[in-house]
């Protein structure tokens, strides 16, 4: 009997063990989704081409349940030029964003101005004595000068101090003006990135360096906004935070391999080195709704008529942000046939994919007509704006208008006037809109 009792208690052991092993992991619920088309699906035979692959890859709408807990870093700027109507509306966006938190969040708070303070050392929003914190907001003064390095390097390492994995990341930063001493934020932003930080860029009025804060997201990820209006810093304070409860993917990157013979030439609108290797793009997180599309130009090499060119295997990697389901992935492949008839070549072209493709090419063309004109070389910015014209002419009546005040005799003195300052804004603005940030 004894033996029986055993050999029963080992048998349901078993069944127990088999009954854990079985349990059904979480179900991928396929909000992500990434195809894949070509420039053309026809390329003549015999002779080397290029070809351009555009990828799309999208996050559906669907009904979510509580997104994960954020570790979050807010990063203002109280330097003297702040001060007025802008550190008043400081103020009320902190508070905004602070009342807006769930309790398992995490927050810290930074400011900077000619030096930098910790008003909120990063803390699950459940630990927080509110009132307090919000009294330390409502005392912002807007003084000094401008260290968004020092503000910049306090946020990450607050934030960096408390990852685990399960949270979602992100900085956001407000500023007004020139930092002190630009050297160090790059950097700052590619140590971010190593890590896959999104940093939110908000430049405040006309005086910020759009460059320098157009990078920051550019580098790590992250979204660039332009605010001209102090009043409107609270409502997008609290659309980033409503972006992030819409989040569906985080981590997310793209990897790309050629296939034999063909290589990568460039990725539009990126400064990415290309090749005959795979090559991967980091994408960073995707909300709901959010689509990206992203363009690649690629040499082919000769091929006999008839002959299949495999062109491009595209792979989507990212962490579900919905059901906890993993890492997922998403494949698509890209292949064409080779003809002795140009008409075919032609009549297979995608005009969508070389539409995009020209945007891309402009908006890249027309941040380094900014750039340029920065650096006080002017004409070199009105050839670089012919540029951007040319390959997507008529697509941007911002580009055109700027290209008309770089010209004028008053573009050329020290400083332009505030009408070039509004048209510079809104024409990098656009452009890395249409590049994804």
């Amino acid at each position: 009997m004894a033996r029986l009792l055993t050999v029963s208690l080992a048998a349901l052991a078993l069944v127990a063990g088999c009954a854990r092993a079985v349990r059904p992991s979480p179900v991928d619920p396929e909000l992500v989704e990434l195809s894949a088309d070509l420039g053309h699906v026809r390329l003549l035979a015999d002779q080397p081409g290029e070809v351009l692959a555009r990828l799309r890859i999208g996050a559906r709408e669907a009904q979510l349940g509580e997104r994960p807990p954020l570790n979050l870093a807010l990063v203002v700027d109280t330097s003297g030029s702040m001060e007025g109507e802008a550190i008043a509306d400081a103020r009320e966006a902190t508070k905004a964003i602070l009342q807006m938190l769930r309790p398992d969040d995490r927050v810290s708070v930074t400011v900077f101005h000619s030096r930098t303070e910790v008003l909120l050392e990063s803390t699950e929003m459940g630990e927080v004595e509110l009132a307090a914190v919000l009294a330390k907001v409502d005392a912002m003064e807007a003084r000094g000068t401008t260290d968004m390095a020092g503000g910049l390097q306090h946020a990450l390492a607050q934030l960096s101090a408390h990852r685990d994995g399960r949270r979602l990341d992100r900085i956001v930063l407000l500023g007004d003006g020139v930092p002190n001493d630009p050297t160090p934020i790059v950097p700052l932003a590619q140590s971010a990135a190593s890590i896959r930080v999104p940093i939110t860029a908000i430049g405040l009025g006309l005086e910020y360096d759009e460059l320098l804060m157009g990078q920051l997201a550019q580098l790590t990820g992250g979204r660039f906004s332009h605010v001209e209006e102090p009043e409107h810093v609270v409502a997008l304070f609290r659309d980033e935070v409503v972006r992030m409860d819409r989040t569906v993917a985080r981590h997310a990157t793209l990897q790309l391999q050629p296939g034999p013979g063909v290589e990568v030439l460039e990725v539009l609108g990126q400064d990415t080195p290309g090749g005959t290797g795979g090559l991967t793009l980091q994408l960073g997180e995707l909300s709901m709704g959010e689509q990206k599309e992203i363009v690649v130009r690629l040499s082919t090499p000769a091929r006999r008529v008839g002959a299949t060119i495999e062109v491009l295997d595209a792979m989507l990697v990212f962490h579900d942000a919905v059901a906890d389901a993993g890492v997922l992935r998403r494949s698509a492949y890209l292949g064409l046939r080779t003809t002795a008839n140009a008409a075919e070549v032609e009549e297979s072209q995608n005009a969508q994919v070389h539409e995009r493709a020209g945007d891309l090419v402009a908006a890249r063309a027309t941040v380094a007509a900014i750039q340029m004109f920065r650096a006080g070389d002017v004409a070199q910015a009105t050839l670089m704006l012919d540029a951007a014209e040319e390959a997507a002419p008529g697509r941007s009546e911002a580009r055109r208008r700027l290209r008309r005040q770089m010209s004028a005799p008053a573009a050329a003195e020290a400083a332009p006037a505030p009408a070039v300052e509004r048209t510079i804004r809104e024409s990098y603005d656009e452009s890395l809109n249409v590049m994804g940030y």
